[in-house]
């Protein structure tokens, strides 16, 4: 816990620094920074939006997760204090309610996830953002995580691309909490419309403990005054038990094994 806790107040320290020595250099821009209202900051899609929310702003996310026998509520809470381009954002599941075996419990998460958003260049349309990041478990597993997220993004007219590559690892390693976790995902966005109504899909691929899992989604944002909702629909584990259109309907392919 204190590996974690030094290891977010030094990369915030750096990330603060640099951002106001490279102001001291260069003159701030005419205009203010623009809401970001066509992409989710942390939703239910794969990306988390680069760019930070608008200074001296809070905002937050609620969403409704299913998947398998677990029905979740992750939420986030995102706070942007000082009037440089970072922020800082909270991630946990208000509930966690899973099934094994009929026998159904519900509580709250046991996991909290804190990011420090940095965005250190944007010109014409690209934008990178670099993001210490951090987890803390309150139970069933052991230590914690740390390490990185680097996004960049670009958009052009109404199409926006966003990646996001990110590493961390284990403060304590065991079964629960392997030694490393590598992820990158990818999503394009087109917006239809001005008020910022998207359609969107994107790839997924994580490598952890071992294990490569591949996953696809595509979904829909609706923007209103002040927040947007999101749908989604995800295949999250695509090179396992992938299904493919044949002649006589739908069939499942099997890889013998993973590269």
């Amino acid at each position: 816990m204190k590996s974690l806790i030094r290891f977010f107040a030094v990369s915030t320290v750096l990330l603060i620094t640099w951002e106001g020595s490279s102001r001291a250099q260069s003159q701030p821009a005419s205009s203010s920074q623009p809401f970001n209202g066509s992409v989710s900051d942390y939703g239910t899609t794969f990306i988390f939006s680069p760019p930070p929310i608008y200074s001296k702003c809070l905002e937050t996310e609620l969403g409704f997760q299913s998947l398998s026998d677990g029905r979740y509520l992750p939420a986030v809470i995102t706070i942007a204090p000082f009037n440089t381009q970072t922020d800082f954002s909270l991630l946990v599941n208000l509930l966690d309610s899973e099934s094994p075996g009929n026998d159904r419990t519900t509580h709250f998460g046991n996991r909290f996830d804190f990011v420090v958003r940095q965005q250190i260049f944007a010109k014409s349309g690209f934008t990178l953002a670099m993001a210490p990041r951090g987890t803390v478990f309150t139970r069933d597993v052991d230590g914690g995580r740390a390490g990185a997220t680097a996004a960049p993004q670009f958009s052009k007219g109404n199409n926006l691309i966003a990646v996001n590559i990110t590493w961390t690892g284990a403060i304590d390693i065991s079964a629960a909490n392997p030694r490393s976790d590598y992820q990158d995902f990818a999503d394009y966005f087109r917006t239809l419309e001005k008020r910022g109504t998207t359609l969107f899909i994107g790839f997924a691929h994580e490598l952890t403990a071992g294990q490569q899992t591949v996953g696809t989604e595509a979904g829909l944002v609706l923007p209103f005054r002040n927040g947007q909702v999101e749908f989604e629909t995800a295949q999250l584990d695509l090179n396992v038990k992938p299904r493919y259109p044949s002649k006589n309907g739908w069939s499942l392919w099997e890889p013998s094994s993973i590269d």
